[in-house]
């Protein structure tokens, strides 16, 4: 089980920040409703999350994949947050906030365990970063 308190990093290693700053460099990776935010990596939580969870060995890794829905804690928002969890360091990882700190206002405990939604695949989002990056697509 995890601590409602446990940390957050945003680069847990260099594929992760290889991961972000190929993100930050490539801004037609967002989608439309995040447009206006380049240089950044808002509204990129879905691919980094996926492509750092294949570069890592896919379900190999034993890292853990969840989805917050901002709806279930905030009825007035919508739209869903990606991130990851590594339970043997004890850590959330978020590849899509600039930096750990800005992580304290979510609730990560409150996200739903589950997989992507290609499932194990990596999606051509993914697929892209990890190919450009020359980093091993996971065949989970």
């Amino acid at each position: 089980m995890f601590d409602l308190l446990d940390p957050i990093v945003v680069e847990p290693d260099k594929t992760a920040a290889r991961i972000r700053e190929y993100a930050r460099a490539n801004p037609d990776l967002r989608d439309d409703q995040y447009d206006g935010r380049e240089g950044t990596v808002d509204g990129l939580c879905y691919p980094l999350a996926e492509s750092y969870y294949h570069a890592r060995g896919g379900q190999a890794s034993g890292l853990e994949i969840y989805c917050l829905s901002w709806a279930d804690v905030r009825p007035v928002d919508g739209g869903t947050h990606w991130y990851l969890r590594d339970p043997d360091r004890g850590v959330w990882i978020d590849l899509g906030l600039k930096a750990a700190a800005d992580g304290t206002h979510i609730p990560y405990a409150e996200g739903r365990s589950r997989a992507f939604m290609t499932g194990y695949e990596p999606s051509q989002r993914a697929r892209r970063i990890l190919t450009d990056l020359r980093i091993g697509v996971s065949e989970s």
